[in-house]
């Protein structure tokens, strides 16, 4: 170890001694300080000691003043009580007596009270004459209430405007109360079943929950009953007489003049485009047209007030379920809904009797509205039976069902008596029209036809013997099917009547120019109708508009026999000089020939100009045709004897010369 590291390591330890005894020195005033501290605490705790046997007794005494003084707080409290309850009677019999205030939740409060203090006396003395007095003057806060239930409804209710329905939306809920005053109701609604047990026993055998309901019924009812009369003056319902059955009151504006004709402008309009003429058989059509449109308006207004009623419905509906104790809701939703309900269901039936009566006189357009009133009767029944889920389908919505029952049986009555009757009506000669124009039947038949199509599920569904719709739906392709064969069923029977018609006209052509017009009427609507046509179609047959122009066709050649005549005049004996072996007999012959010619044109002539073919077209296609034919063999014969002597006075027989003959052809069919 060299002597720089003996020198280090001596002057460590140096350094650690004196450390050490730095150390030691702390120790030694640490254990100094320590006991003096135990010293001090020691003393610290004797005094502790003392000090507490000192104040404790003080203590103890100060906690027993106190809760003597918490006692008699309580007792007084207590005794206040008490001395409230036997003087409650005359501090609110005044406030409770008195009809209810508009401050609701503060007399419920005073109600509260009074039902404590009947609850203390019951606990505490049951006999006392307290407990009787209290009860009768708790009854007639009761009473009060329900009262005030009843004038609630009725003071307050709204008057719902008509541009708040909504047609297009029925789930719609109108409020029918302000916000504050449904708050009121439900307070009564929900406080008065809940404390009826402070009742005498003898008041309690009357049935308050009952009461209230029965208030909120006769409230309801007649916020009903004016609601529906507001909005019947409002649709200007013109029923039956002039009178709405339903609220017994006179309509406004209820006279209907008799205009227009048996079908809709629309339908007017389209037979006039493909040339339907007027005739003496129209105005028997015409006779039951009032009762038509009155059936028709009618029916339009019914089905919005009908629309106005199912939201009313749904409203009260929400109503009851909010403010009527649910022990009572069904009840009360039936009881309600009980009268208007009756009257809503007659008023319908009175409309299905006159659409009947209507019906009865063959004014087939009637079937329409009672479609319409139909497929809306349905939206009304389902559309509060699948939103609201009301289990009430038998007692307050079977008069709906009951309606629709009756509607579904006319309009189905109607459907067949239809077809009946264009199937007989091919007896009734009177209704022929002389000049072979388009009969009425055609053009009815193919317009209804056409308005078939505008509720074709509606039809289809019903000729299918599904009363309500919405209970079972069917495939697109089993209505179309069943209405196809309907209106196939129609058209065939049309088509029969029309032939057996046509055998009533004695002149052949006129009678194949009659069943040509409505062929002709029936193709031109198909064509116009692509619906209607794709509806009829069948496979592997022709198109329907095809087939009505090979009809045509047919007819056609029937009615071409009568210029026949005049071909064969034309052509007859027809040599190029007359010959002077037989120059007498021929020109007899000329003569003869210009003269029957001439006999027969004329004749011909005189009835067609007043025969018709109402469609332009088909018109100007027949009269050329004639003019082709006629024209061919007459030009040929006034030339070869215009200049031949066969007669010193040739004006005597050529009466006509070719722009004659095609002036007087052009005016056939010109009435």
């Amino acid at each position: 170890m060299t002597s720089g590291q003996v020198a280090m390591i001596e002057a460590q330890l140096k350094e650690d001694r004196a450390k050490l005894e730095s150390f030691k020195s702390m120790l030694n005033r640490s254990s100094t300080l320590t006991t003096c501290m135990k010293e001090r605490l020691t003393q610290f705790d004797d005094r502790l000691v003392r000090l507490k046997s000192r104040i404790m007794p003080v203590y103890e005494e100060m906690q027993i003043k106190i809760r003597a003084q918490s006692n008699s707080e309580l007792a007084v409290r207590e005794l206040e009580k008490v001395a409230r309850y036997y003087c409650i009677r005359e501090e609110l019999e005044k406030t409770i007596n008195n009809s209810v205030t508009q401050n609701i939740p503060e007399y419920i409060g005073h109600m509260r009270d009074l039902a404590k203090a009947i609850r203390f006396f019951l606990e505490n003395n049951p006999g006392s004459n307290e407990v009787a007095n209290l009860q009768a003057l708790f009854r007639n806060g009761i009473s009060n209430m329900c009262k005030e239930y009843e004038d609630l409804l009725k003071r307050r209710a709204r008057k719902v405007p008509v541009e708040e329905f909504n047609i297009e939306d029925l789930e719609t809920v109108l409020p029918l109360l302000p916000p504050e005053v449904k708050e009121n109701l439900k307070l009564i609604s929900s406080w008065v079943p809940g404390n009826l047990q402070y009742l005498s026993p003898g008041d309690a055998k009357h049935d308050y929950v009952a009461e209230l309901k029965d208030n909120f019924v006769k409230a309801q009812r007649r916020y009903l009953r004016e609601s529906m009369e507001r909005l019947a003056e409002h649709e200007q319902l013109p029923m039956f007489g002039n009178v709405t059955p339903l609220f017994g009151r006179k309509a406004k504006n209820a006279e209907i003049t008799r205009k227009g004709s048996k079908l809709s402008r629309t339908d007017i309009k389209r037979q006039s485009k493909r040339g339907h003429k007027r005739t003496a058989s129209d105005h028997n059509s015409i006779q039951v047209i009032k009762e038509e449109i009155n059936v028709e308006k009618s029916t339009a207004s019914f089905g919005r007030l009908s629309f106005y009623f199912t939201q009313l419905i749904r409203a009260i509906y929400y109503q009851i379920r909010e403010l009527v104790p649910p022990s009572y809701q069904d009840a009360a939703f039936q009881e309600t809904l009980k009268d208007t309900m009756g009257h809503f269901e007659g008023e319908g039936v009175l409309l299905v009797k006159a659409a009947r009566e209507q019906i009865v006189n063959s004014n087939w357009v009637t079937l329409f509205p009672m479609l319409t009133l139909y497929k809306g009767l349905n939206r009304i029944k389902y559309s509060l039976i699948s939103t609201d889920q009301l289990e009430l389908e038998v007692q307050p919505l079977s008069p709906i069902s009951d309606l629709i029952s009756q509607v579904t049986s006319c309009v189905k009555e109607t459907l067949e008596q239809f077809k009946l009757f264009v199937k007989d009506d091919s007896v009734r000669s009177s209704n022929i029209a002389i000049d072979g124009t388009v009969h009425q039947l055609t053009s009815n038949v193919m317009s209804i036809c056409g308005q078939l199509l505008q509720h074709r599920e509606t039809v289809g569904t019903l000729l299918q013997g599904v009363q309500h719709q919405g209970t079972r739906q069917l495939q697109l392709s089993i209505i179309q099917r069943a209405v196809g064969q309907y209106i196939l069923g129609i058209i065939t029977a049309l088509e029969r009547n029309l032939a057996v018609k046509s055998e009533q006209y004695e002149n052949k052509c006129l009678s194949a120019l009659f069943l040509m017009n409505n062929y002709n009427y029936i193709r031109r609507y198909l064509l116009e109708e692509g619906e209607l046509s794709a509806l009829l179609a069948r496979p592997n047959e022709i198109e329907p508009a095809e087939k009505y122009a090979d009809l045509i066709e047919r007819q056609k050649e029937q009615y071409r026999t009568w210029y026949r005549t005049l071909t064969d005049v034309c052509i007859e004996n027809t040599g190029s000089a007359v010959k002077k072996e037989s120059e007498k007999a021929q020109k007899e012959a000329v003569k003869s020939r210009f003269k029957t010619f001439n006999n027969y044109f004329l004749e011909q002539w005189t009835l067609q100009k007043k025969w018709a073919i109402p469609d332009a077209e088909f018109r100007h296609m027949i009269i050329i045709d004639n003019i082709n034919a006629v024209m061919q063999c007459y030009v040929e014969l006034y030339e070869r004897y215009r200049d031949a002597k066969f007669t010193s006075n040739p004006g005597k027989y050529i009466e006509y010369t070719p722009d004659h003959i095609e002036k007087m052809l052009l005016a056939f069919f010109d009435q």
